[in-house]
């Protein structure tokens, strides 16, 4: 058998997934213009992928509450979740999606006006305090999106989409 079939056939850990979506979400964040350096790309590709493992983290309980017949409330509603605007079938790419990231106010891939994504984040409060809607606010709280190209950053989007679940992952 020759060695590059032995490596084709041997899936990889989820070290090594994470280790490729990181760079070829970095080479993606080279061409931007609002990236100057690792100092930029790390905590764009940070708040990323956050909203890609928060959102896998709340299927699972989404799952898990229906299995035992309890109530779901989400951390994110809806258009804000990662699977609402970084869906395949979401259009929101170039300026729209950065304005919707951005913007104080802004079309979502819903087609509805509201609040831009960061803005929507940084106003999420829990009904008690210290639930994981205020860690959330916490996290957005001073996150600015960087990237200046919509384009790219839907590139950058669509590879941590690839990266399967992640808390499915850790779990198996």
């Amino acid at each position: 058998m020759s060695r590059t079939a032995k490596h084709a056939a041997v899936p990889l850990t989820t070290a090594q997934q994470l280790a490729s979506l990181v760079k070829s979400a970095r080479d993606i964040m080279r061409k931007d213009r609002g990236l100057s350096g690792d100092l930029d790309r790390l905590p764009q590709l940070t708040w990323i992928m956050f909203l890609k493992f928060l959102d896998d983290m709340e299927k699972v309980r989404e799952q898990e509450a229906k299995l035992e017949g309890k109530r779901f409330r989400p951390a994110v509603e809806a258009p804000y979740r990662w699977r609402d605007w970084a869906a395949d079938e979401c259009k929101l790419t170039g300026d729209d999606l950065t304005s919707f990231i951005n913007s104080e106010e802004a079309r979502g891939p819903d087609g509805k006006k509201g609040p831009g994504l960061f803005k929507y984040l940084r106003g999420l409060a829990g009904a008690n305090g210290g639930d994981r809607r205020d860690v959330i606010a916490s996290v957005f709280k001073d996150v600015v999106n960087r990237m200046v190209s919509g384009y790219l950053l839907r590139d950058v989007v669509s590879k941590g989409k690839r990266g399967g679940n992640a808390v499915e992952s850790e779990r198996g």
